[in-house]
């Protein structure tokens, strides 16, 4: 916990749900998240102001944040929230507002190097052009700071202060992202569209950014007007992808429901993660849960589909090649926990896959299987194997999707196995070789 202080000026605005958060519950996170820990509240009636503290002290997110409240009231002056010394930053902005999370994050960064008395804050257009940051400003000296409590106690919101040229205003510019504030159904529509996509994951992948992403945010917007914990959607998104997994194992008339169960549970388990990300509710149970829901619902799928494969053709072949596609998934994933345990790397194949493509920049990773490994791994992903096996099911080629998945498992079974081992081994690392 931090000693960094903000003012946020209430209003009726800020009380407006969206994504789950009131719009005030939000900055507050979003603040707590980047280093502010004690926020002074004002509204100009008290009363409305205590029963803002009250609804958020009873809110557990902010409860665990031990995050700090004060009221503060009309004849309060500068000497309160900033220590004459002149060391101290005090950011002051409306309840009504949406930024992108980077915003707060990254003047917390720049803190250390402004000196200013006063300065409104602008964002660094991607035109190059700066763009203002409505409903925020960094004070830092007791002058500029009863200016501005001076407008604010007289009931002015910050987006709309004034300031003379005797004022010495200057601008604190930050990197790329939005701010606005919300005072309509255009900008509430706008800010949370621009809020919705801060909840993309930048290791998503092709099939994640052009599909998959697309589905379960448009599904993430009406599935957080239910308020579930985003456990509760691992636990559903888990028992889509089993009942996907006994339809392909039943096979026949079931193996293209299966296929397609199979790709939904994909597209949704996006959700928990979304729901976490935008009502900040991470936590390493509901992490720990996704990936083992993952493996596991992945696992059985492919363990299923050859026995859906025979009960639909009555061939054992597919038992056999089933068994040796369980096998080399099971020594993969044994060899996965091995190295993730030596490594600090979570259990996630996503992890395994985002290192594996990075590995081509490494000097001891540069022969031919190595640069081959890089630019395939991205079929090793979630969303890109499910979306294959959906595709193919449903055109009628289950047992193709069964000999590639056996093919493609051996190979990642042997690739990793060596790659891990040339990690592990800084010697055989620099020679760049196979042991």
């Amino acid at each position: 916990m931090t000693d960094r202080k903000a003012v946020i000026v209430l209003s009726q605005s800020g009380q407006k749900k969206m994504l789950g958060l009131s719009l005030r519950q939000r900055l507050i996170l979003n603040a707590s998240e980047a280093g502010w820990g004690e926020f002074w509240l004002f509204h100009p009636d008290r009363d409305q102001a205590q029963k803002a503290v009250f609804e958020l002290s009873s809110d557990r997110r902010i409860l665990q944040r031990n995050i700090r409240f004060r009221i503060l009231d009309q004849g309060d002056s500068g000497e309160r929230l900033l220590s004459a010394a002149g060391d101290d930053y005090l950011l002051v902005m409306d309840d009504n507002l949406v930024l992108d999370p980077g915003i707060l994050l990254s003047l917390g960064e720049n803190l250390p190097s402004f000196t200013q008395p006063l300065a409104r804050l602008e964002i660094r257009g991607k035109d190059g052009h700066n763009q203002p940051c409505p409903g925020l400003l960094l004070v830092r000296s007791q002058a500029g700071l009863d200016r501005v409590l001076n407008q604010v106690l007289a009931g002015k919101p910050v987006s709309r202060l004034e300031f003379g040229s005797d004022d010495i205003l200057s601008s604190l510019v930050l990197p790329a992202g939005f701010a606005l504030v919300v005072s309509d159904r255009e900008s509430f529509n706008r800010g949370r569209q621009l809020l919705l996509q801060t909840a993309r994951k930048p290791q998503d992948g092709v099939v994640a950014r052009l599909i998959n992403r697309r589905i379960s945010l448009f599904l993430t917007r009406y599935f957080l007007y239910l308020n579930l914990h985003p456990v509760v959607q691992s636990i559903i998104t888990l028992a889509v992808g089993l009942l996907s997994v006994v339809f392909v194992g039943y096979g026949r008339q079931l193996l293209v429901p299966g296929g397609i169960l199979f790709e939904l549970a994909s597209i949704i388990d996006g959700c928990d993660g979304e729901n976490a990300r935008l009502t900040y509710r991470i936590t390493r149970t509901g992490r720990a849960l996704d990936i083992s829901a993952d493996a596991f619902t992945f696992v059985s799928f492919f363990a299923a589909l050859p026995l859906g494969l025979y009960r639909t053709y009555g061939e054992r072949t597919w038992l056999f090649l089933g068994g040796f596609a369980l096998l080399s998934i099971v020594v993969f994933y044994l060899q996965l926990i091995n190295y993730a345990r030596k490594t600090g790397l979570n259990y996630n194949i996503v992890a395994v896959v985002k290192e594996v493509e990075a590995s081509q920049n490494l000097p001891g990773f540069q022969n031919v299987l190595d640069r081959l490994a890089s630019r395939l791994a991205f079929i090793y992903r979630r969303d890109f194997f499910s979306l294959a096996a959906f595709i193919l099911i449903v055109v009628g080629l289950a047992r193709l999707a069964m000999v590639l998945v056996a093919v493609l498992a051996f190979l990642e079974a042997v690739y990793f196995y060596f790659y891990s081992q040339r990690k592990l081994t800084p010697g055989l690392q620099r020679k760049g070789e196979l042991p």
